[in-house]
């Protein structure tokens, strides 16, 4: 068919014709896993358009972009994949695609030509986005970091991570009048507790309950909360919970038999599996037992390690276990990683899995302790711990709701009326959380369980090297915090929180910090700012008098700290990071002001007048502290709220006029709120 010839004045003007069905045609196409692509003139403008078609079964990427995209089929049909929902798109249909939505067009068997044009919208983009506050906050929330292996204390390393954060969380969440538990705990069964018992000559169970008691006690001395607390050893309803998830699993075929040639220790008569081996990690060559990779967290199977932890090389005999088989997996997972609030290390780790291919994961071992599996053949092997992770989100349900008075089996619980799950875990455990616990979720229909948040940390290293339970190279939060409050150092290690990267702690500057700021600045701005109220209030705080520039100043950097703390609080993400030097920047604030108070001289009318406003202005600044502080430090925010006449710090306080508020002061206002 010869190109339509049009006339404009003299000028004959032949506009090209593109046929997508002949690849041939000199037009300028690209072509990429069985999809044509056509811009029919240069991409960057105010409006893109593309021509694309696709061959059967052809499919792009899932992606997201900042601009609004419109889609037209032209012919055929494509199947879309919109964040986490599926539908068909047909000839003649079309639709619209938002900022940030993630997408993916797979062409039904018929092909398609499809035409696509995108434009930037700032105020969609913007709207994208924003934040949507309303999401999820009438539902309670349960907060579940990674549970703590009992195969010595707690120290500094792992409180940095998602043990002290889960407070800090609990803590933002409750000042906003949120429902929240959080779900603590110790691994049930690791051959990490096995290889520690043998070394301490001890029972499993009897070196897991030792130091689970430890890990309470380093818990109470961080004063962090816990409303449900798991121990190492399964009680009658933990493992039916297990054996349920199980069949389940079974019933879905997800469950397979596997042989592999393991490594056998003929003097003990016993197979060497999980952690009694290591080596090399086969997917990112850092280090590895058989179990997790201590750098980039994914699941090792010890049939792909060379040596025991004496460094022998074991014979291979062939062991048959069972396993978890996540391929079938492929799309949940796809629609999990498509959500919006998902940070990029979740993004990225899950979207690398899903393009290399999901693995199998062993859930069974011929270990000494644990949950017996009821299959016949594997009644000598027990569940490993990737069998053990969603169970215990299980009973948590079952305990909250034990807990409102309604109790019910995880399964009959109504989906609407299953809390927010929000998990917390450093990026060495990233598979179980980012693919096994969605992924078995998944696979229960529970999609409301779903993680909502993922708050995942890097390492804490102590003095350049990686804190190590093993091998002693660690300070233990007991003894770091048995001689005098541990609220200095939970203030310290949410200030640095290793969240994008890796941090280190020294015992060096983790004192000069503290005699710096914690026993020098704080105490003095506090102690300065009781001494501006003191100066007209022993009881009642009078309505203000004269105001300064000073004054005004110094109200307005009070609502701007104010401010900045409650997107803090109201963020997906609170950066507690940002939040700790927030407030040391607001305390400094507070002590020149009250110095600027208390050292200028001015006749006693004029002086009094000002005093009174000076005395609301810290009032209001002590208040904002109180909120802020809560969260990371809460027994000294408690204690300034108290001497205010007030109790628990709430982000409501913001919304009220401290101005004119009337302020009942306790008799220890002046005790500097330590």
């Amino acid at each position: 068919m010869a190109n339509p010839k049009f006339e404009s004045g003299n000028e004959m003007i032949c506009p090209q014709v593109i046929d997508l069905k002949n690849e041939t045609r000199a037009v300028p196409i690209s072509i990429e896993g069985g999809i044509v692509m056509h811009d029919p003139f240069p991409e960057g403008g105010d409006v893109s358009v593309r021509l694309l078609k696709l061959s059967p079964g052809a499919t792009t990427c899932r992606h997201n972009h900042t601009e609004v995209e419109f889609w037209t089929v032209i012919s055929g049909g494509v199947r879309i994949h919109l964040d986490e929902k599926t539908f068909l798109l047909l000839g003649g249909e079309s639709i619209r695609m938002d900022p940030l939505s993630r997408h993916r067009i797979e062409a039904l068997d018929s092909g398609a030509v499809m035409q696509t044009v995108w434009w930037h919208s700032r105020a969609a983009f913007e709207e994208a986005t924003s934040t949507n506050e309303a999401i999820g906050k009438s539902r309670p929330l349960l907060l579940v970091p990674a549970m703590l292996t009992p195969n010595g204390n707690m120290h500094i390393g792992h409180a940095s991570g998602p043990f002290l954060y889960a407070d800090v969380l609990r803590r933002i969440a409750e000042t906003g009048g949120r429902e929240v538990f959080v779900l603590q705990g110790t691994h049930g069964h690791l051959e990490h507790i096995a290889i520690a018992a043998d070394a301490a000559g001890l029972e499993y169970y009897q070196l897991a309950e030792k130091n689970t008691a430890s890990f309470q006690e380093a818990l109470h001395r961080l004063n962090a909360v816990s409303d449900i607390f798991l121990g190492t050893k399964p009680d009658r309803r933990g493992k039916a919970v297990v054996l349920e998830v199980f069949k389940r699993l079974c019933s879905k075929g997800l469950i397979a038999e596997r042989e592999h040639l393991v490594p056998y220790d003929v003097q003990s008569g016993r197979f060497k599996v999980d952690a009694f081996v290591h080596g090399k990690c086969p997917y990112c060559g850092g280090y590895s037992s058989g179990h997790e990779c201590e750098d980039c967290g994914a699941l090792v199977l010890d049939a792909e390690l060379p040596v025991d932890l004496d460094g022998r090389s074991l014979e291979r005999r062939p062991l048959k276990r069972l396993f978890l088989n996540l391929a079938p997996l492929h799309d949940a997972l796809e629609s999990f990683a498509s959500r919006n609030l998902l940070p990029i290390y979740a993004k990225l780790y899950v979207e690398s899995w899903l393009s290399r291919g999901l693995p199998e994961v062993c859930i069974s071992n011929p270990n000494r302790e644990g949950i017996r599996v009821p299959i016949p053949g594997f009644e000598c092997q027990r569940f490993t711990i990737t069998m053990e992770h969603v169970p215990r989100h299980l009973l948590a349900l079952e305990t909250i709701r034990e807990k409102s008075g309604c109790p019910a089996f995880w399964y009959q619980i109504p989906r609407h009326e299953m809390p927010e799950l929000d998990i917390l875990f450093g990026a060495d455990n990233a598979f179980g959380r980012l693919l096994v616990i969605p992924g078995i979720l998944s696979a229960l229909d529970l999609h409301e369980m779903l993680p909502r948040r993922i708050f995942v940390n890097q390492m804490l290293t102590l003095e350049g090297k990686k804190f190590s339970t093993s091998r002693n190279h660690a300070i233990w939060v007991n003894d770091i915090a048995a001689e005098e409050t541990a609220e200095p150092l939970r203030f310290y290690l949410c200030r640095c929180r290793p969240d994008g990267s890796v941090e280190d702690f020294s015992m060096g500057a983790y004192e000069s910090w503290k005699r710096d700021f914690w026993d020098g600045r704080l105490s003095r701005s506090v102690a300065k700012a009781n001494e501006v109220i003191g100066r007209v209030a022993t009881d009642e705080l009078p309505c203000p008098g004269q105001w300064s520039a000073t004054d005004i100043a110094f109200l307005a950097d009070c609502r701007r700290f104010n401010a900045e703390v409650r997107a803090r609080f109201e963020a997906d993400y609170p950066d507690v990071r940002q939040l700790t030097r927030a407030i040391e920047a607001f305390v400094d604030a507070i002590d020149r002001y009250s110095c600027s108070v208390l050292q200028v001289p001015a006749a006693p009318k004029v002086k009094e007048a000002l005093a009174r406003t000076a005395a609301r202005a810290v009032t209001f600044a002590l208040v904002g502290l109180c909120v802020a502080t809560y969260p990371v430090v809460p027994d000294f925010a408690i204690s300034i709220a108290r001497s205010l006449g007030l109790e628990v710090p709430k982000l409501s306080w913001f919304d009220r006029d401290w101005m004119a508020e009337p302020v009942r002061l306790s008799a220890s206002h002046d005790a500097g709120g330590r």
